[in-house]
């Protein structure tokens, strides 16, 4: 038997496919594994020897595309297979950009002899000859399927519908579709193939459909010869459809069972081709359930916005108006009369004011920044100061540096971080900005990557126990704040992807860190 040399990268231990003499009894090829866990010993490894096919298996203590230009610098040639679960699919997206291929990780009985065969079929030189075997085809279609479901460019219904007639043409069945299961009744959502009585919107009994036996097993289930089986034959799927082979897996959505991917045909299968392909199927409903997921909370996500512009609709116009006409006959009262108790209500309006921004600014605070650009720091600060400076207060510019992001959110950061270090302590404070964790003489942030910086005072500090809280919306000392400022630099900075950390200042004072920063 021939020698197929495996190197194997991941932190986990290797599967049992590369621990026993290839995985399954059709196996072409005695497997001589090498393992590393991390990409440095990995490199190491096959600069020692050679590797006819490189299998990375996740999680990777490093970039996974940069490994892999490391690897493709030394053998450009060098198949290489991704195995790592299909719920991960930015990153599989990503790693099958970068030119690896991939099988799915799952809990199957099948996973061993489809990443044996993935294996033999990529790092044998005569692998390809064997494309007729069961496990080969599945892991074929698998690639193909996945490489349709990582189109950014197509919506989730146009990407399930081509999956299913991809899928219908790889494994070989002249029909498929996708249901939504409920209360009993099986809604047909999408379909491929022509059959005069499987079509989208059509809705049938539970009791009727070989999904019943999907929902009981609640995995993949394979029919190979429907007519065969006195019970499946009486079902209504078998005499009024004829569909004689099936091969159904579950579709599930936030760990609910939503419905079922379904293949079939009207002449019997081969046992062993439908049993390996079911993996294929189960991989692709997972694929369909965790997109289903992400469409959802989209979807609630657009409402939650929807709900946030028209409060601060609401807002804006429904208190502001009044609040202007209350300010408006106020200045009249206060050319008519001259009373103490007008001083109180100024002080009321003003605060509502402040509230009504405040509370403009926080709503708006959660959307996602969609315009970027260079921000040279120093300019941008320096027009911030100039809406809070106080006489008494200093600000002092350690270091000038340009961030990415959008200014007019960003100076939202600055602005409420110098009126609470001027109001928390009387006005008398010295504000310093730098970066973090440089000499004090630099001038420059790194020209790429990320970098930190802070924002500090010499002002009373904020206690250890309450550092988690002021950032929540509400929190405040002051008898005549809003509470809302804190949280309005939290959310602003975690909207530019940045992570926030209050600490203690050099003087004692407030420290604000920022990193992640671009």
């Amino acid at each position: 038997m021939n020698i197929l040399r495996v190197l194997h990268v991941g932190t986990t231990e290797p599967p049992a496919t590369l621990t026993n003499d290839g995985g399954h009894a059709a196996a072409e090829y005695d497997m001589s594994v090498v393992t590393a866990a991390t990409a440095a010993e990995g490199l190491r490894a096959y600069d020692a020897e050679q590797a006819d096919c490189l299998v990375i298996e996740p999680p990777l203590e490093t970039d996974i595309v940069a490994f892999l230009e490391d690897i493709r610098e030394r053998d450009p040639e060098l198949p290489v297979l991704l195995f790592a679960s299909p719920t991960d699919i930015d990153m599989v997206s990503t790693v099958l950009a970068a030119g690896a291929d991939y099988v799915p990780k799952t809990d199957s009985d099948s996973q061993d002899e489809l990443l044996a065969a993935r294996i033999e079929t990529l790092g044998g030189a005569d692998g390809e000859q064997h494309s007729s075997d069961p496990w080969r085809q599945s892991t074929a279609a698998i690639s193909r399927l996945y490489s349709i479901t990582t189109q950014s460019e197509l919506s989730f219904t146009e990407k399930l519908d081509r999956a299913l007639a991809v899928g219908t043409a790889e494994l070989g069945y002249p029909f498929a579709y996708a249901t939504r299961i409920e209360d009993g009744s099986v809604e047909v959502l999408a379909v491929a193939g022509n059959h005069e009585d499987i079509s989208v919107g059509k809705t049938t009994p539970l009791s009727d459909n070989y999904c019943q036996l999907t929902m009981a097993e609640q995995n993949p289930v394979a029919i190979g010869n429907a007519g065969a089986d006195e019970a499946l034959s009486e079902l209504p799927v078998y005499a009024e459809l004829g569909l004689e082979c099936y091969v159904g897996a579950p579709i599930t959505v936030d760990g609910e069972v939503y419905g079922s991917l379904c293949f079939a045909g009207t002449e019997p299968r081969d046992p062993e081709l439908i049993e390996a392909q079911k993996l294929t199927v189960k991989t692709l409903a997972q694929w369909v359930g965790y997109e289903l997921e992400r469409s959802q909370r989209e979807e609630e996500l657009e409402r939650q916005v929807e709900r946030l512009e028209e409060f601060s609709n609401i807002v804006s116009h429904d208190l502001r108006n009044p609040l202007n006409v209350a300010q408006g006959r106020l200045e009249i009262a206060q050319n008519n009369c001259d009373s103490r108790h007008l001083a109180t209500v100024i002080d009321a309006l003003d605060r509502m004011e402040d509230i009504i921004e405040d509370t403009l600014t926080l709503a708006r605070q959660g959307q996602s920044v969609d315009e970027i650009e260079a921000v040279e720091i120093g300019s941008l600060i320096e027009d911030c100061w100039e809406f809070v400076e106080s006489p008494n207060a200093e600000l002092r510019v350690v270091d000038t540096f340009t961030v990415h992001g959008d200014p007019n959110r960003l100076s939202h950061i600055f602005e409420n971080l110098f009126r609470n270090s001027i109001e928390h302590s009387g006005g008398h404070v010295t504000i310093r900005i730098g970066l973090k964790n440089v000499m004090y003489t630099s001038t420059r942030a790194p020209d790429s990557g990320t970098f930190g910086f802070y924002v500090e005072d010499d002002g009373p500090g904020i206690p250890e126990g309450r550092r988690e809280s002021v950032f929540d919306a509400g929190e405040t000392t002051r008898k005549d704040g809003t509470g809302f400022g804190l949280s309005i630099v939290k959310q602003t900075a975690e909207a530019h992807g940045w992570e926030i950390e209050l600490t203690e200042g050099f003087d004692g004072g407030a420290r604000f860190e920022f990193t992640n920063v671009r």
